[in-house]
């Protein structure tokens, strides 16, 4: 069952604090993150903005500790270590300010079907730490909105990815087929690995 999530507009910093004192932000919140993103061509404007969803696994006044997807180095990617990865990552409230973009728009979501009790909120974050780097990204079938739902709900859904449109659609659709091209380039190096430790050579 696909869930239908309400949503929080976090305004500051201040804001999030106040939702970890008052217990509304904690293990198991889900948090939405705009990105204004568009491409400028003489006169028109292309609009690329999407949203990047992770799972809070511990909310401190001084920080979050996230699960997401997160997308890799250039250099990882030529080196074939996919494109983005399940990660657990460290937010400092003093000093990152890049991925809680509040002028953009940063909201607390929430779903009935999605955890209550402490047990369950535990439960879906081991779920979640269980695909730590993960590699299998996919723009529309395995996205981090995907990830957080599944976590939360157990079932993988992207509303974003189902109505992409315009050039986020494109851009979708692209990276898709470069996704697949670098797998398969991914599974020839593999191949070749393999075939060089059995004969030695």
């Amino acid at each position: 069952m696909v869930a239908v999530c309400t949503e929080k507009r976090l305004e500051s910093l201040d804001h999030v604090v106040r939702c970890i004192r008052a217990g509304e932000l904690g293990c198991a919140s889900h948090i939405r993150v705009h990105r204004a993103r568009a491409l400028h061509v003489l006169w028109w404007t292309f609009d690329y903005s999407y949203n990047h969803h992770f799972l809070v696994n511990e909310a401190t006044e001084e920080g979050l500790v996230i699960i997401h997807y997160a997308p890799k180095t250039i250099t990882g990617m030529v080196l074939l270590r996919g494109v983005a990865e399940i990660i657990q990552e460290s937010l400092d409230f003093a000093t990152d300010r890049e991925i809680l973009d509040f002028e953009s728009g940063v909201f607390l979501m929430d779903a009935e079907v999605y955890p209550k009790t402490p047990k369950e909120k535990s439960e879906c974050v081991k779920r979640a730490r269980r695909r730590l780097g993960e590699r299998q990204y996919s723009v529309f079938h395995n996205n981090c909105d995907c990830l957080v739902s599944w976590t939360l709900s157990g079932c993988s859904y992207s509303r974003q990815a189902m109505n992409a449109k315009g050039l986020l659609l494109w851009i979708g659709i692209c990276a898709r087929y470069c996704i697949k091209t670098y797998r398969a380039i991914e599974n020839i190096k593999n191949f070749f690995v393999k075939l060089y430790n059995v004969t030695g050579e």
